[in-house]
């Protein structure tokens, strides 16, 4: 064994003139993923299948078909004539009614009901002249195949005398006017007819936005205002505000919508979007100048000031029904400008009050965050902590999609740290960037290495998946898909997790002292948190051999150096550590106790 060390002593010499592979830097720090969360874009509850628009759309709208047609059709068939079938498909249908036709609402119309194929063959004509006059290659003299014009289409639709459709003959006189350039017409029809319809039809809404349009083009721009505040389009609002040189803030905006509309989903769509503007720039490890960093605060300081006391307001007002929603962002704002304990206490007010699932989640998140934030950490916080690492542990689990999975197996961006996954990324954000780092403070670093290994390695460990390409040294360039334990002891693959990650960087940074109190508690837990957080972490022996073993070589403790990275597996081959050597620095020593020919080290 003293040969062994003293030709290490040397070995190191030869470190100097080795190859080593670089660290990737990540490009997102987890403390600059968007926590703040209430709107949920989600598709038609009642009508999973079919997205709703920027206004009342397509799901309420076919469900208001069904009711006029029949129960029995399905909406799905509803969907794929009103909104899919192009005009050219429509038209057979329509100079062939006495055919048979496997979709139900086809048949229905065409057999029963008449005046709706009319219908539909006027809205279908005036959405294909409308979409053509709408393209940039559009120039007046352009002939558009068509059967009627929107003249006659408009003049077609208020001339219906039907009652059960007149309220969709109105909308499409409105869009034929509007593509016209007559806005005065649209106003007219509003004023005359569509604005007496009852406050829910699902007509009324799709039209008043026309209107609203109208307004603005007729230099109305407060009444454009006025109506966009209505239905709650907040953006709309803001644009007519610019445009017209008029002060209009984006909480003014809101006040003026939720006067109309208090429960409109635009409220907390434009919330959402707005405070995350206001959220920390996204962590980025570029340099950002002191002036630019105090430009941001004062900036986000005087946002809130302005928000703040509206929310406040709004959630002790109790006139709608998002009063959690207020408190939550009462306490999110409190805590953006470092009122954490104000931030605590809105907190409390929030998980009082009833509230939906979506925002109940928003708030539970919250919640563990400012618990890391103003805890004691004691017992009595890690156990508070381990139950609440199970609820976000559960959300990770249970909202895995195929979009995630794919975004997963993409190292690049796990690589980057990227935010692709919002219950991972907030398990990410409270484990790295305020427990672990109060956990060693508070002198637990064993603990604080436990949750990184689980913050980095949690999600590839559920989807196990790795999309890999690569040149080998000698054939054709492969592109296939990896098991993670596959990734992790393939020769030709580089791996750029493990070497790379949070968990790396702080392990590297405590002192192989600390580092081998982790391994053992790894090999022999405590408790059943440590069994948690090692089931959810990567615990492979060649990682964690090769980690202590290098730290030792560091120290210049050759001794256990040789122990630990003689414990590394061939397998474990070179292409998966952070540094290697060429040369086998036990070539020239006869060692009983080396099994392996040769060892590697993760020098950084």
């Amino acid at each position: 064994m003293k040969k062994c060390c003293r030709f290490l002593l040397f070995s190191l010499l030869a470190l100097v003139a080795s190859d080593a592979l670089a660290c990737f830097d990540e490009s997102y720090a987890p403390a600059g993923y968007y926590m703040y969360r209430v709107y949920e874009n989600k598709q038609d509850i009642e009508i999973q299948l079919y997205p709703i628009t920027q206004y009342p759309g397509s799901g309420l709208n076919c469900k208001s078909w069904q009711q006029l047609t029949s129960e029995t059709i399905p909406l799905e068939d509803i969907y794929k004539v009103v909104y899919i079938m192009p005009l050219s498909e429509f038209e057979k249908i329509y100079n062939r009614p006495q055919a048979k036709y496997e979709n139900k609402f086809v048949e229905w119309i065409t057999k029963k009901d008449k005046a709706i194929l009319e219908f539909l063959f006027v809205a279908k004509t005036n959405e294909h002249i409308r979409v053509q006059r709408n393209s940039r290659w559009y120039y007046p003299t352009m002939k558009i195949d068509a059967s009627m014009t929107l003249e006659q289409i408009a003049e077609k639709s208020l001339q219906s005398k039907d009652k059960r459709l007149r309220d969709r003959y109105l909308l499409q006189a409105v869009r034929a006017y509007f593509s016209l350039n007559m806005y005065q017409q649209c106003v007219d029809i509003w004023n005359g007819e569509a604005s007496k319809l009852p406050a829910d039809n699902a007509l009324r809404a799709m039209i008043q936005p026309y209107i609203a349009g109208a307004e603005f083009r007729l230099n109305n721009s407060q009444r454009a205002i006025e109506y966009f505040a209505q239905i709650g389009d907040v953006n709309s609002m803001l644009y007519c505000a610019n445009r017209t040189g008029e002060e209009l803030s984006t909480v003014e905006a809101i006040d003026l919508v939720y006067k109309y509309a208090p429960n409109s989903p635009y409220i907390a769509k434009t919330l959402q979007w707005y405070i995350r503007s206001l959220e920390p720039e996204r962590g980025l490890y570029d340099d950002i100048s002191d002036s630019r960093v105090l430009e941001q605060a004062q900036i986000r300081i005087q946002c809130v000031n302005e928000l703040l006391p509206f929310c406040v307001a709004k959630a002790r007002a109790g006139k709608d029904e998002n009063t959690a929603m207020w408190y939550y962002t009462a306490a999110f704002l409190s805590d953006l400008v470092g009122q954490t304990k104000q931030a605590d206490s809105y907190l409390r007010l929030a998980e009082s009050c009833k509230a939906t699932k979506y925002i109940g989640e928003s708030i539970k998140v919250l919640r563990i965050y400012l618990d890391a934030k103003l805890s004691t950490y004691n017992s009595a916080y890690e156990a508070k902590l381990f139950e609440q690492l199970k609820w976000l542990d559960s959300k990770i689990t249970q909202n895995i999609t195929d979009e995630v999975e794919h975004d997963v197996a993409n190292m690049y961006k796990m690589m980057r740290s990227e935010s692709f996954y919002y219950w991972n990324d907030m398990m990410r954000r409270i484990v790295l960037s305020e427990v672990c780092p109060r956990m060693v403070q508070s002198g637990q670093t064993v603990r604080a290495l436990q949750l990184a290994n689980m913050a980095d390695n949690r999600l590839l460990n559920l989807v196990d998946l790795v999309y890999c390409y690569y040149w080998p040294d000698n054939g054709k360039p492969i592109d296939s898909v990896r098991s993670m334990a596959e990734y992790r002891y393939d020769e030709e693959l580089y791996n750029y997790h493990d070497y790379s990650n949070h968990f790396f960087e702080l392990v590297d940074s405590v002192g192989v002292n600390t580092a081998v109190r982790y391994v053992n508690t790894v090999r022999k837990p405590k408790s059943e948190f440590d069994r948690y957080l090692n089931a959810r972490g990567y615990v492979n022996d060649d990682y964690l051999n090769d980690i202590v073993g290098t730290q030792y070589l560091r120290n210049m403790n050759y001794s256990k150096a040789v122990e630990y990275l003689s414990a590394v597996s061939s397998s474990y081959n070179k292409g998966h550590l952070n540094t290697y050597i060429y040369y086998n620095p036990f070539s020239l020593v006869k060692c009983d106790n080396v099994q392996n020919d040769g060892f590697s080290s993760s020098l950084s």
